[in-house]
C-alpha cells in the first residue's frame, strides 16, 4: 500500500520548512509521497523550500493560486495512492512511523472505502485526516471546493460518519504552533450554508451505502441509511459554536475588504442556494433563504426626509 501526504501552505516559509522536516523525520516507508502545494505568487515560500535540505520523498508542486484551499489539497489525486493524508503547514506529524500506522488502519475497511483518523486536535475533529483512495473516488475529491477555508474537513467528516467508516490510527500532530486561519471572514454565514446543504451530504452518503462496491450486509446498510439525523444534529451543534464566535471575527476583519477570490467563492455558494433548498420543508427552506440571501431592499421603511 502507498500513502500520499498533501500539504497546503501559504505565506509561512520558515514554519512550513520546519513542519516538513519534522513530519518527514517520522516517516518509515520508502514509497510514501509528500506533496507540498505552493502558490506561484508565494515567492518567499518557494525560495525557502528550494533552499532547504528536504527529504527525497518531498515533492514541491507550484501552481497559480486557486480560489479554494481544498483545490490545493485535491491536487494530490494526480498521484496514485491507497490513502491520502491531508496536512497543514503549522502542525507537524510527530508520531514515529505514522505513515505505516495510517495504512495499517486503512486495511480494516473490507472494500477500501473509509476515513482514517488520528488523535483529536480539538473537541470536534481529528488532527489527522486520511481518506482512502476509494472513498475519494466515491466523493469525487478529497475535500469539496465550496468553501474558502474550514468546513471542508467537516463536510468529509460528515460523510464518513454517515457511512459508518472511520478507522483510528494512534498518531498525533503537534498543535502547539498552529496558527490562526488566514483570511477567515463570515464564518457564521458559511456555517449556515453548510447546515443548509445537509441533504446534499446525505445523498452522497446514501449513494455510497447502496452501491455494489460498499461491502456491508443489508441490515447494516439499513441501519446506516437511518442514522443521518444524528450526525446532522451534531454538525449543527458544532456550527452553532462557529456562529457564536462570528461577530468577533467580523470585528477583527473590519477595514479589510474581501478579495476577488473570496467574492467569487461566495457568489458561487449563493448561486447554489436554490438547489440546496429545493427539497427542504417550506418553513425550513424559508429560514435558510432568509439567512443566506437577505433582502437588499427594506419594504415599507419611512423616508427620513421629504
Amino acid at each position: 500500500m502507498k500513502l500520499c501526504i498533501t500539504l497546503a501552505t501559504r505565506s509561512r516559509p520558515q514554519q512550513v520548512v520546519e513542519t516538513i522536516t519534522k513530519s518527514t523525520a517520522n516517516l518509515v516507508l520508502d514509497n510514501t509521497v509528500f506533496m507540498v502545494q505552493v502558490d506561484d505568487d508565494d515567492k518567499a515560500t518557494i525560495e525557502a523550500l528550494h533552499a532547504a535540505p528536504l527529504d527525497s520523498r518531498v515533492q514541491v508542486h507550484v501552481h497559480p493560486r486557486p480560489d479554494t484551499i481544498a483545490s490545493k489539497w485535491n491536487r494530490a489525486l494526480i498521484t496514485s495512492a491507497d490513502v491520502y493524508l491531508v496536512a497543514a503547514d503549522d502542525d507537524p506529524y510527530i508520531t514515529p512511523g505514522y505513515d505505516k500506522k495510517v495504512l495499517d488502519a486503512a486495511t480494516l475497511f473490507p472494500d477500501g472505502i473509509g476515513m482514517v483518523y488520528g488523535r483529536m486536535a480539538n473537541a470536534s475533529f481529528s488532527g489527522a485526516v486520511c481518506p482512502t483512495a476509494k472513498f475519494c473516488e466515491a466523493l469525487g475529491h478529497i475535500f469539496p471546493e465550496y468553501f474558502p477555508y474550514w468546513f471542508v474537513d467537516h463536510w468529509t467528516d460528515d460523510v464518513a460518519r454517515l457511512i459508518g467508516r472511520i478507522s483510528f490510527a494512534d498518531i498525533a500532530t503537534d498543535q502547539s504552533k498552529a496558527g490562526r486561519t488566514q483570511e477567515m471572514r463570515e464564518p457564521g454565514w458559511w456555517a449556515t450554508w453548510f447546515d443548509a446543504a445537509y441533504l446534499m451530504r446525505r445523498r452522497i452518503a446514501q449513494k455510497i451505502i447502496i452501491g455494489d462496491d460498499f461491502q456491508e450486509c443489508a441490515l447494516t446498510k439499513q441501519r446506516l441509511l437511518h442514522q443521518a439525523p444524528l450526525i446532522e444534529y451534531r454538525s449543527k451543534w458544532i456550527n452553532d459554536n462557529v456562529r457564536a464566535m462570528s461577530p468577533q471575527v467580523e470585528w477583527s476583519m473590519r477595514g479589510n475588504p474581501p478579495d476577488e477570490r473570496y467574492l467569487r467563492i461566495k457568489q458561487r455558494a449563493i448561486d447554489i442556494v436554490p438547489d440546496l433548498l429545493a427539497d427542504l420543508e417550506p418553513a425550513e427552506a424559508h429560514k435558510y433563504r432568509t439567512l443566506l440571501t437577505p433582502p437588499t431592499k427594506v419594504v415599507g421603511l419611512q423616508r427620513a426626509w421629504a
